[in-house]
């Protein structure tokens, strides 16, 4: 979706989520057979409080909708699973109805006081850890663990890697100066020997 509207990008996942919610919960026998398990990636986006884009109405919907899944789904055998590079963005409802965390370096103090508020499974020294943490580690907290530990999440094979790297800034700058300089001394020995 990524060449559709911003307000297309809420509306369509809510629609769809919407949807096979309805159709799941009303499936709903004595005895769960089946599940459902919606994923929402870049959920700031989607699951945000904070929106001028839209109305009220729609706003109130989007979240009111969001929100039942997250606390009436399981009953149906309906599960939300969320990633967000910025949890203070979305609803504070959501994010304290959730079971389980993997949660990733974060050094904005919004992000950091929100998952200290909001996630009651954290210790002080996992809160502190976050700023800290290496590529690909994370603490895993919530009613899986225990206690909240650090893990270190080994790395997809090339062939199974997304093309969603950082771009190497100084290597694309590097790369870049080293074309012109050696098309401007190129061109300064072309008139050289034209002389």
């Amino acid at each position: 979706m990524s060449k559709v509207s911003v307000s297309m990008k809420k509306l369509i996942p809510l629609l769809l989520s919407y949807k096979y919610y309805q159709e799941h919960k009303n499936k709903k026998t004595d005895v769960v057979t089946s599940s459902l398990n919606i994923i929402i990636d870049e959920a700031h986006n989607i699951l945000s409080y904070d929106s001028t884009r839209e109305s009220q109405e729609w706003k109130d919907f989007r979240l009111e909708t969001f929100e039942e899944i997250i606390k009436e789904g399981r009953k149906f055998g309906v599960f939300l699973t969320i990633a967000s590079q910025r949890p203070s963005d979305i609803s504070a409802t959501i994010i304290s109805q959730l079971h389980n965390y993997l949660i990733h370096r974060l050094i904005n103090n919004r992000d950091l006081e929100m998952v200290e508020k909001a996630i009651a499974y954290l210790d002080k020294i996992s809160i502190e850890s976050l700023p800290i943490l290496p590529a690909g580690a994370c603490v895993l907290s919530g009613i899986m663990a225990d206690l909240p530990l650090i893990l270190q999440v080994d790395p997809l094979s090339k062939e199974e890697q997304p093309e969603s790297q950082t771009i190497d800034l100084t290597k694309s700058w590097l790369d870049k100066s080293t074309e012109e300089g050696e098309a401007d001394y190129g061109r300064g020995r072309g008139a050289d020997y034209g002389r």
